[in-house]
């Protein structure tokens, strides 16, 4: 049961989708398949009672000097950011994406990126121009806050 509990919370913490609520639900379906009754369920991280970190690496350059390429950050999923802030989004045209949290308009976010310097990419045997992603999205897309830097 032990293996199986890492497993599972070790899957969830990294799941972007998940939460405390979902989280300590697996915890108590796990334990009663074990045969325990009336499981409570308490979770503590290193941000608190019933926050979830999760490791996030950084793929690109958009975000140096702040943020470089291959670093592992640790952020504590959760849905209220503030101005200012380096948060995760999941995005519908990428898949995660590690911005500066720049405005907030009703239920979008707006997130901009530290380095707007044009950076040359070797892609498909040709050096192309690339420059960092701005833009706006729905704020039901952010996974959390970055906590802790260079992992």
């Amino acid at each position: 049961m032990n293996n199986e509990l890492e497993n599972y919370s070790y899957n969830q913490m990294n799941n972007i989708d998940s939460n405390s609520t979902t989280l300590k639900s697996g915890i108590m379906e796990i334990a009663k398949n074990h045969g325990f009754k009336d499981v409570k369920v308490n979770i503590h991280s290193q941000f608190g009672k019933d926050q979830i970190p999760m490791e996030v690496t950084v793929d690109g350059v958009s975000m140096v000097p702040t943020l470089k390429n291959g670093e592992k950050v640790i952020i504590q999923k959760t849905k209220n950011p503030q101005i200012g802030d380096i948060i995760v989004v999941k995005d519908p045209e990428e898949t995660l994406l590690i911005k500066r949290l720049g405005n907030i308009s009703g239920d979008k976010i707006y997130l901009s990126s530290d380095n707007n310097d044009t950076v040359q990419a070797f892609v498909n045997g040709t050096y192309v121009d690339m420059i960092a992603i701005e833009k706006w999205t729905n704020a039901s897309n952010i996974v959390g806050v970055a906590k802790i830097f260079n992992v």
